[in-house]
């Protein structure tokens, strides 16, 4: 229970509901990134210039999501702004993050079947539970795991593997020394690798959804917040027993 709250684990089952998230809205939304904000970006861009047929609403839509979410994020976690780790803030913000899913859950119900402004809503609800999953992913605190984009991320990866091999390889330098010191741990980049994977394990699993239950895939990322709030409840809840048990005697 311990291994799946801790804070490692949660950054890659949230960049698993990140990929979910785009799986979503790429194949049911008007292809719609909610989570990756760099391809609405360029997504955007082409809508303006009218390439490709997409249409900019759905894009900016998602972009002002994104952001109200990182908001609601933010004012959600101003207590504990310079806190890092997976604090009640961070739980609390996580509960906001499976609200707006269940929200979603419930808007797909009534969702007509051909795309139109009715999806809009949609497609607001899935940008902003991104948006405060992002900030809420800030305060964790892992390095260089924002959970929904890994293109810094795969930038990093690449860094440090060749960083760390330079180190290993080229020992006999005049800066060697420095350079050990700066190496990336090895389990930090395997952090990273499992990272990237779950981005896409998430878009392939959610991808695999959308095609047989189409909105209502929702229901696995918010499966799988819950079952991260609700196994870290249990798991204070004994460790704070077991604390209590022990003063007593």
């Amino acid at each position: 229970m311990s291994k799946l709250t801790s804070p490692n684990v949660l950054v890659i089952l949230m960049t698993l509901t990140s990929g979910c998230a785009d799986a979503i809205s790429f194949l049911a939304l008007g292809q719609v990134l909610t989570a990756a904000m760099t391809g609405n970006t360029v997504f955007l861009g082409l809508a303006l210039v009218h390439a490709g047929g997409l249409k900019p609403v759905g894009y900016i839509v998602a972009l002002l999501g994104f952001m109200l979410g990182a908001a609601i994020g933010a004012f959600v976690l101003r207590h504990n702004r310079e806190v890092k780790g997976v604090t009640s803030s961070v739980l609390m913000a996580l509960g906001v993050e499976a609200t707006l899913f269940m929200v979603f859950g419930i808007l797909a119900l009534f969702a007509p079947p051909l795309y139109g402004p009715y999806h809009l809503l949609l497609i607001l609800a899935l940008s902003s539970a991104m948006g405060v999953q992002g900030t809420a992913a800030r305060r964790i605190g892992v390095n260089g795991v924002p959970t929904t984009v890994i293109t810094s991320l795969t930038t990093g990866l690449i860094e440090s593997l060749v960083w760390n091999t330079h180190g290993s390889f080229f020992k006999q330098d005049v800066n060697a020394s420095v350079t050990s010191k700066n190496m990336i741990p090895a389990s930090m980049i395997l952090v990273w690798i499992v990272d990237v994977i779950a981005y896409g394990v998430g878009a392939a699993l959610c991808g695999a959804l959308v095609l047989r239950w189409h909105l209502h895939a929702i229901w696995l990322p918010f499966t799988i917040v819950s079952i991260v709030l609700i196994s870290t409840f249990v798991s204070r809840s004994y460790t704070g027993a077991k604390k209590k048990a022990e003063l007593s005697t």
